[in-house]
């Protein structure tokens, strides 16, 4: 028996492989969690409509500590499925799990589903291979911001790189991160720093609800991206480094980027 591992996408159960799916009919129990991501097109009875079965949803407490000690207990003993946003071991508490149930023998398949690190190339245009280390925004627990995307898109850009910055989520209190709420924390860390990372001139890219139809991409300077209607969450931010000219094109055609902006970021 195993603890198998199951990518759904980024927007609803229409996001799940054939595989996965497959799998998850077969297994003698499904999970679902969806703390870690926002799928908005996801809804519980939808998923369930789709694998033909019961779909039981897990908390944060289901898969850390006592409670993943029990998910791989049952899984020494039964067929089970976990179902989770994107890609699964993308979040760190689905590798941790994964880990253990192979140290005690029941490590399973890993369907892989798509990820917001490829799927955010693919919108935008901007080249798979030239994005640097991906970074969360955080809320400010103690009042300030903190400082590691800013340290992030600063050492991205002097290699010339691109920076994909994921934006929190804290499902349980409601709160998920807009791409203004994140470019107004970044812009009060440069109010500290002065280094000229992130000014309300610098290009970035805003991406909502990738995966579904109403899929917003938008590209222009910082100050006219805190403004703009993006829509629902999920929110994600680029900050694009060096731009080649298929690059610089893509932004134009597929992220509306006002043309004379991408020029002048070519000189």
């Amino acid at each position: 028996m195993a603890l198998h591992f199951v990518g759904m996408g980024l927007y609803s159960e229409k996001g799940l492989t054939l595989e996965g799916l497959e799998l998850a009919r077969r297994a003698d129990e499904v999970y679902v969690e969806l703390y870690t991501s926002l799928m908005p097109g996801l809804t519980l009875k939808s998923l369930e409509g789709l694998i033909g079965r019961r779909v039981i949803e897990l908390k944060r407490e289901d898969l850390e500590g006592r409670g993943a000690g029990k998910i791989i207990d049952e899984a020494s003993k039964l067929e089970v499925v976990i179902l989770v946003p994107g890609d699964p071991f993308i979040a760190t508490t689905h590798l941790a799990l994964h880990l253990e149930a192979v140290k005690k023998g029941c490590g399973g398949r890993v369907i892989h589903g798509v990820s917001i690190a490829s799927a955010v190339p693919s919108v935008t245009g901007l080249s798979f291979y030239k994005f640097g280390r991906t970074v969360t925004m955080v809320y400010p627990d103690h009042g300030s911001a903190s400082e590691e995307a800013y340290e992030v898109i600063k050492t991205n850009r002097q290699l010339g790189l691109h920076t994909l910055i994921l934006l929190d989520i804290r499902r349980e209190r409601g709160l998920y991160m807009t791409i203004a709420d994140a470019l107004k924390l970044l812009l009060s860390v440069e109010e500290r720093r002065r280094e000229g990372v992130v000014t309300d001139r610098t290009l970035a890219v805003g991406v909502a609800r990738v995966g579904g139809r109403n899929v917003e991409v938008k590209a222009d300077m910082v100050k006219e991206l805190l403004s703009y209607g993006f829509g629902p969450p999920p929110h994600v931010l680029v900050f694009p480094g060096r731009l080649h000219f298929v690059e610089a094109e893509a932004l134009i055609l597929l992220a509306k980027a006002p043309k004379n902006l991408i020029e002048s970021q070519q000189r």
